[in-house]
């Protein structure tokens, strides 16, 4: 092999490499975002706020995936949505103002459709991982739902699952 010959060698193996591709027996596999998805914390639509909270308090996440009750992606719910309803209260009414109670009366009867964050970004479980990465990185998400073939949640990538399975590569 003479050195133009390595040169190109080379520079196919780093492409393949930025590419999310491997070289295996003469078979060429794309990285998807099955392969870097866990599991989803679900809520229903018609969960209420008790179990919103528990559910984001218990399963140590800071988002839950809405969705209907064959698994249908609606929207999310995260600890950050909670605050801004906080902060609307702390703002705009006097009772949680000077008294500092009533925190979460304005939402405590909503179920959790009435409560959600649509966002239509979804990926599929065979979509390309670098279409994972630039919608974690351009719309800046801080989880990317999974959906099969019918349009069902089967799971989430967050950045840190993105950058764990990234690292074991």
């Amino acid at each position: 092999m003479n050195k133009k010959e390595g040169t190109k060698e080379l520079r196919e193996e780093q492409s393949a490499d930025l590419l999310g591709l491997e070289e295996d027996e003469n078979i060429k596999t794309v990285k998807i975002a099955k392969d870097a998805m866990i599991k989803p914390v679900f809520l229903y639509q018609d969960d209420d706020v008790e179990r919103i909270i528990k559910k984001l308090k218990r399963e140590d996440t800071n988002v839950c995936i809405v969705v209907t009750n064959d698994k249908r992606f609606i929207g999310e719910i995260g600890d950050e949505d909670l605050i801004k309803l906080f902060l609307h209260q702390v703002k705009y009414e006097p009772l949680v103002q000077i008294l500092n109670i009533g925190y979460k009366r304005e939402f405590l009867y909503k179920p959790a459709k009435k409560l959600i964050n649509k966002h239509k970004s979804t990926v599929k479980l065979h979509d390309p991982i670098n279409k994972v990465i630039k919608l974690i990185y351009k719309e800046g998400f801080n989880y990317i739902p999974v959906l099969d073939d019918n349009k069902r949640v089967v799971g989430v990538i967050t950045p840190s699952s993105l950058i764990n399975f990234l690292r074991n590569e």
